[in-house]
């Protein structure tokens, strides 16, 4: 799942910042024991911080507890119910299940799923303490007012996008932890205690606000200028025929998305363009490079057409043209010089000329 997320997460068009966030939660847990449901609940509550570090994919710290509650087995005792104190802290990575289709920033629902492990610390655990001498055989497991226990964390839930920065969530989280948390010997399976938390709470996102980038101007491509119209005879007498004047030769190299290197069906241009330059040892060619705005950054988008340009000029310097009859230049993505499709502007624009 997480190599389809990152496949995504290259293929999605929207832009994307990596954020920090805060989230506070609180609600309910529940151990389970040989009682009812009802008897087991306690409060809970949780701190994570968290990196969303790319569009589908994220970590989080989280410190989590408050209550855990245990029961005597067959109803021993009228007050078979003893509470316990604890706290948890560990590490969790996310999935946004939304995220693996098209990724979109304002949108409202987001579920996800996660899975990470720490370690819990249990303290005052008085009440268990008192029961154990009158049941040490259920009690076998009793800790005395100190535990420290492996956690393993599983769960799922969903944000409801509220604005940019604050999201209201509801998550069910499961945790594994020693036979020793509720310090009695498990039910369900041994060596294992297994505790279910229902919590509601708020994400906070952190940081500045990125500010959109400015909408790129289309930048027309240059027509060639009209050939003059010879002068009249005035003489009678016929008069040599003008030299004809050399007219603009223009070629445009499309490339595929975010390559530089020149395709298969485009190399029959460069033939074309060293073809006119061989036979016109006066002309020079300038190339001019673009990259489309709907993919990559700014900064990745200037190099990939400097790129671009450079591939270009590499392809006619391999054929003899001489380098200081090229010049080349690169827009990266902040000109466009076609409108519509996006695809048309990853090309190199190349315009031989006297």
């Amino acid at each position: 799942m997480l190599l389809i997320a990152f496949v995504m997460n290259a293929q999605n068009k929207d832009e994307f910042n990596p954020y920090w966030y805060l989230q506070l939660q609180g609600g309910a847990a529940h151990t389970i024991g040989e009682t009812a449901f009802m008897d087991l609940v306690s409060p809970a509550a949780a701190l994570n911080i968290g990196w969303q570090f790319s569009k589908p994919v994220g970590a989080r710290l989280n410190f989590n507890g408050w209550q855990g509650k245990g029961a005597l087995p067959n109803n021993q005792v009228p007050d078979d119910v003893y509470k316990f104190n604890y706290a948890q802290g560990g590490i969790d990575f996310l999935l946004n299940l939304a995220n693996l289709g098209t990724y979109k920033a304002d949108r409202v629902f987001n579920p996800y799923v996660f899975i990470g492990g720490g370690a819990a610390y249990g303290f005052k655990n008085d009440e268990a303490i008192a029961l154990e001498p009158a049941h040490p055989v259920s009690l076998e497991k009793c800790w005395d007012n100190k535990l420290i226990t492996p956690v393993g964390r599983f769960g799922l839930g969903a944000d409801f996008q509220l604005g940019y920065r604050v999201a209201l969530g509801l998550e069910l989280a499961g945790n594994v932890l020693s036979d020793r948390f509720n310090s009695k010997p498990g039910s369900f399976i041994p060596d294992f205690d297994y505790q279910y938390q229902a919590l509601l709470g708020l994400k906070i996102r952190l940081g500045k606000k990125p500010v959109p980038a400015p909408v790129p101007v289309p930048v027309p491509v240059a027509e060639p200028e009209p050939e003059p119209e010879p002068e009249p005879v005035v003489e009678p007498a016929p008069e040599p025929e003008p030299e004809p004047v050399f007219e603009t030769f223009v070629e445009n190299i499309w490339f595929n998305l975010d390559k530089y290197n020149i395709r298969e069906s485009e190399v029959y241009k460069i033939d074309n363009i060293v073809r006119v330059l061989n036979e016109n040892p006066k002309t020079k060619i300038s190339i001019t490079s673009y990259c489309d705005v709907e993919t990559g950054t700014d900064a990745h988008n200037w190099k990939l057409s400097e790129n671009r340009s450079n591939s270009v000029k590499k392809a006619l310097m391999d054929k003899g043209i001489a380098e200081d009859r090229i010049t080349t230049d690169f827009k990266g993505s902040r000109e466009r010089p076609f409108a519509n499709p996006a695809e048309k502007n990853r090309v190199s624009i190349c315009v031989v000329d006297e």
